[in-house]
């Protein structure tokens, strides 16, 4: 193996934990318009990181799986109805917060019925791509903002 110069991928910074971690499976949802915006709602008071911008979505429960919780937390939270097969595996993110570690699937969504409405009290906002940057967000999206800014 050759030498590795230091600020690359093996002196990133990033530990990794000594013992078990918790894993947090969440399912999210890049909600785009047909004029090319994406969805994204605050979190709603009262839970971690309330008030951040994030893609609508939510924990993925025992025995289900990732398109499922999807489809039940678009509806719980936005009222929506949609599909599994309504939704393209775009990209997923996976990080480290103190207490846990995420792993949250991105799966892109053209067709729902109904209109958003937030039913947890969050904010919701229609942001083109290249805006997405100016949302504060928790620290796991931001990879995704800049996937979807050049995706998108």
């Amino acid at each position: 193996m050759a030498d590795t110069p230091p600020g690359d991928c093996w002196h990133a910074g990033h530990s990794q934990p000594d013992g078990p971690v918790d894993l947090v499976l969440v399912a999210a949802g890049a909600l785009v318009d047909p004029d090319g915006r994406v969805l994204i709602t605050t979190r709603p008071p009262g839970k971690a990181m309330a008030g951040l911008w994030e893609f609508p979505g939510g924990k993925v429960h025992p025995g289900e799986t990732p398109e499922a919780a999807l489809i039940r937390e678009l509806h719980e939270e936005l009222g929506l109805d949609t599909r599994a097969s309504c939704f393209a595996p775009i990209a997923f993110a996976s990080h480290s917060y103190p207490d846990f570690h995420l792993l949250m699937p991105l799966f892109a969504c053209r067709v729902w019925k109904g209109t958003p409405t937030p039913h947890e009290g969050q904010e919701l906002a229609w942001v083109w791509p290249a805006r997405l940057g100016d949302y504060r967000m928790p620290p796991a999206d931001a990879p995704l903002v800049a996937l979807l800014r050049d995706l998108l």
